[in-house]
């Protein structure tokens, strides 16, 4: 009898604890400064990111808990399990999967190079592919952090300059200076969604489309436990439409 009382209370603990990790908080790691996924309107954290990772946390039974930083330390914060998930269009690069899990993809994206309007570029659409071949002896800026480095850094364009940006903001403002003549970078690289956001915002800067292409995931401490039931929720939010949801509120498209 004391036997099976003692296997009954483990059985009571074991869903007590199971009940507590649903309640607790999701801690979602984020930088807040890369729209339109991801930036601070009216004091709070928006986005399509930020729309996604909440409708992700109440398919858990969780709430969010978000927390801003600058995206360079998402990922060592991530490592040092600060968080339970990080989201802030991070790409799943080898390089990064050593030291960290990676939901399936949520979206696919294509990166974008941000100038100065011209008149040499009249006759191409905003929003066309820039020939590559352009930016040699070129500098360009890329946030610190993110796979834009890499990307370019692949071409292997001779005399391409490549400066590094702690925030988007800072991206956007050297452009800002360099419509006025002063500024450091004949562009900027970010993906596609931001730079509409950036040059809706600038009658100073247009955008062409690189042909680099990438996809975005929720990264999460090596071996999490909560990787399968993410992905699980991923994949039914994609199949019940709700992705594609935020992609129109947000204007956001492949």
């Amino acid at each position: 009898m004391r036997k099976l009382s003692a296997i009954f209370i483990s059985m009571l603990l074991s869903i007590f604890a199971l009940c507590q990790g649903e309640n607790k908080p999701l801690i979602v790691l984020t930088s807040a400064d890369n729209p339109p996924y991801e930036f601070v309107s009216s004091g709070a954290v928006v986005g399509f990111d930020i729309d996604l990772i909440n409708l992700v946390a109440k398919r858990l039974n969780r709430q969010c808990d978000i927390r801003d930083m600058p995206f360079p330390s998402l990922i060592p914060a991530l490592r040092a399990k600060q968080g339970d998930v990080a989201i802030a269009a991070i790409t799943p690069t080898d390089l990064r999967r050593k030291s960290l899990d990676f939901s399936i993809p949520y979206q696919n994206n294509v990166s974008a190079l941000i100038i100065v309007k011209t008149e040499d570029f009249n006759n191409v659409a905003e929003g066309a592919y820039f020939p590559l071949e352009l930016l040699k002896k070129r500098t360009v800026g890329v946030q610190f952090g993110t796979h834009h480095e890499s990307d370019i850094k692949e071409v292997a364009m001779e005399g391409i300059t490549i400066r590094r940006y702690d925030s988007v903001s800072n991206l956007v403002a050297e452009m800002e200076k360099s419509a006025r003549g002063v500024g450091l970078l004949y562009g900027i690289i970010v993906g596609v969604p931001e730079a509409k956001a950036i040059v809706k915002q600038s009658k100073n800067l247009t955008f062409y489309r690189l042909k680099f292409e990438d996809s975005f995931a929720i990264a999460l401490p090596k071996d999490s436990p909560l990787r399968e039931d993410v992905n699980r929720v991923i994949e039914s939010l994609g199949k019940e439409g709700k992705i594609a949801e935020f992609e129109k509120k947000w204007d956001i498209f492949k």
